[in-house]
């Protein structure tokens, strides 16, 4: 048996493996996945700010910009949102009636699902575990200007992506 023939036996070996894995992880597959935003279900900006202010102050990390300073940027580098790599899994979802879900972010109520979202997350909590986290988009970024030379600072109204799995 040749060198190259221990390598191709060790490569055969974890692929049993891993398929016999997969076989028993089977009842941890994901059954549903879907995105909402805050537009769904009609936030106004001030809940939104209200929930993104919360989440910053409850956030062990910090890492604002992802790590960059403007001494980072060049024409290369894309934007970057002092809030982008700020998450939360403090996420309810409190059914109120059939087809009638409440959302809380951070103990905040956001808003309701809409009925078509809420009847699929309904059907979905009866059989399977449900995970979920919340990212923050828009806010202050920095990006750096090609017609100016330098690097700018901005805003735009925050957002919210919740993310949501049932396995």
């Amino acid at each position: 048996m040749g060198l190259f023939d221990i390598f191709k036996s060790k490569k055969s070996d974890s692929v049993s493996r891993d398929s016999s894995k997969s076989e028993s992880s089977d009842e941890y597959a994901v059954k549903h996945e879907l995105q909402i935003t805050d537009k769904d279900l009609k936030a106004d900006e001030e809940t939104v700010d209200k929930i993104v202010e919360q989440m910053v102050e409850e956030d062990p990390f910090k890492n604002f910009y992802s790590g960059k300073t403007k001494d980072d940027f060049t024409p290369l580098l894309k934007q970057a949102f002092k809030y982008e790599t700020i998450t939360t899994v403090n996420v309810d979802f409190v059914n109120k009636a059939k087809g009638k879900t409440l959302v809380k972010i951070e103990n905040i109520t956001l808003g309701y699902l809409p009925e078509e979202l809420a009847k699929t997350v309904q059907s979905y909590q009866d059989s399977y575990l449900l995970t979920a986290f919340v990212y923050v988009t828009g806010g202050p970024y920095m990006m750096y200007d090609r017609k100016q030379d330098a690097v700018i600072e901005d805003e735009v109204p925050f957002g919210l992506n919740i993310y949501v799995q049932f396995t």
